[in-house]
């Protein structure tokens, strides 16, 4: 059971529910932990501007007009094939021009290891 729009921070519990009941997990826990982690930084960078320069070939473009009040609300991480993991978002915040304000927005992060333990963020 999803919360209603605009429910803000007090859903995003249950927002959480429903993302990780929607696939089967098929990474380890430890993991899928880290490609969260990694997967959120990579999306907040995306949207807010703070920390783009940790993956300039992902972010050539500098300029960015960041979102306001925004949060993730939800996120899990799934093998895409191959070396890839996509991690799925779930998110919040008001457009750069502030008349948006919405709660569940949705996102995908690609992500491809290199290596043994490096993983890249993707296009």
């Amino acid at each position: 059971m999803l919360p209603p729009p605009g429910d803000g921070p007090a859903g995003d519990a249950a927002v959480q529910r429903a993302l990780d009941g929607s696939s089967s997990p098929d990474l380890s826990p430890q993991a899928e932990r880290r490609l969260v982690q990694l997967g959120r930084a990579v999306w907040t960078a995306e949207v807010t501007g703070r920390g783009r320069q940790r993956w300039p070939g992902y972010f050539p473009d500098a300029e960015v007009r960041p979102y306001r009040r925004f949060r993730i609300q939800a996120a899990i991480a799934r093998r895409a094939g191959g070396r890839r993991v996509v991690v799925h978002l779930v998110w919040a915040g008001a457009s750069p021009s502030g008349s948006d304000d919405a709660d569940s927005r949705t996102a995908r992060v690609f992500l491809t290891r290199e290596g043994d333990s490096r993983w890249t963020p993707t296009r």
